[in-house]
């Protein structure tokens, strides 16, 4: 994918932020409620184009600019399904500051990795670019700053996410690790990091 195509895909990526805003302003039941019903119809649509030409057609035409080649053979569910699934899974099991913080990283750090990792020559980091991993990893150490300092969390929040940033840093530069979408494992693999420590340390958050 070259740099104007992985533009335009990032640019749209960015209009997730409308999901953990969604869930802040209404609250998770709320906004289960919108994003699940989603959620289904993506899913649904998935599935069926493997098996009728129309929807497969029909879905290429309006997914086709923004999916990767793999996505477009619809063997494997594309990006937009497992968006779908880690937003029901991540706003209905974790904490709100956890659950935002993994999200926001997988919107904006992932976009900031893919942009910045094709426009500067590096040398390369496990499947990926280093230029593209260090900037996941300084985007999501800002955005865990700016999260923790939104939700007023204590000093474990930030000690514990520097140590589950990196992690799904590892994670987004080697996908082959999971062999699962990075949409997917991003969120739900920073939001299960943070949890853990969470309850290990007797909700220390």
């Amino acid at each position: 994918m070259n740099l104007q195509h992985e533009f335009y895909r990032k640019c749209l990526h960015l209009l997730l932020l409308v999901i953990p805003l969604t869930y802040h302003y209404l609250g998770k039941w709320k906004a289960l409620m919108i994003f699940a019903p989603i959620t289904l119809i993506v899913i649904s649509l998935d599935f069926a184009r493997r098996y009728s030409p129309k929807i497969k057609n029909f879905f290429a035409k309006i997914f086709g600019p923004v999916l990767r080649e793999h996505e477009l053979t619809g063997e494997k569910l594309c990006g937009a399904s497992f968006v779908g699934l880690a937003t029901c899974l991540n706003f209905s099991l974790f904490k709100p500051a956890i659950a935002i913080c993994g999200f926001l990283i997988l919107v904006i750090s992932d976009t900031a990795a893919a942009l910045i990792g094709k426009s500067i020559p590096s040398k390369p980091f496990f499947e990926k670019s280093s230029a593209g991993s260090l900037s996941f990893f300084i985007f999501g150490l800002l955005i865990l700053a700016g999260c923790g300092i939104g939700f007023h969390m204590g000093a474990w929040f930030y000690v514990f996410g520097t140590f589950a940033v990196f992690c799904v840093t590892m994670f987004e530069a080697r996908p082959s690790l999971f062999k699962t979408d990075d949409n997917f494992v991003i969120p739900i693999g920073f939001s299960v990091i943070m949890t853990f420590f969470d309850l290990v340390w007797n909700y220390s958050y």
